[in-house]
């Protein structure tokens, strides 16, 4: 065999091969992703203690009872955030609820229920509560 031959007989291996690498499996690129789960949300206990909206929630459903049921038309202010119950030094709570007197009278434009109250989620317990011409 001379060189040229020699020379065109490796070409055509090198061109035999190039077209065989189009048969090769081209890889397949997997998206993968990873989960972090969201932590569950701290279930409260009947053992807790109360907490602002507790209390106030508390002092709403005495205010309905006590004031609301008496005054059908007035409006009771929602709670407020902003302005939550106040936490006393002994863990007990003070809690205002207000209502808007509808139509206004002279000398009141509405009443406020003030509660003290302590006690657990599960057992809140009314200490003191005094409604108030505002």
């Amino acid at each position: 065999m001379t060189l040229a031959a020699g020379a065109a007989a490796s070409l055509l291996a090198l061109a035999g091969c190039a077209a065989g690498a189009g048969d090769v499996p081209t890889p397949t690129v997997t998206a993968t992703s990873t989960v972090t789960a969201t932590p569950a949300p701290a279930t409260a206990s009947p053992d807790d203690p109360l907490d602002a909206l507790t209390a106030w929630t508390a002092c709403a459903v005495l205010a309905q009872k006590v004031y609301g049921t008496q005054a059908p038309d007035s409006v009771m202010s929602p709670y407020d955030p902003a302005h939550p119950p106040t936490k006393r030094d002994d863990g007990t709570w003070d809690a205002v609820v207000a209502y808007s007197i509808q139509p206004p009278v002279e000398g009141a434009g509405g009443v406020i229920v003030d509660c003290q109250l302590g006690g657990t989620l599960g057992s809140p317990k009314l200490i003191h509560w005094v409604a108030k011409d505002i």
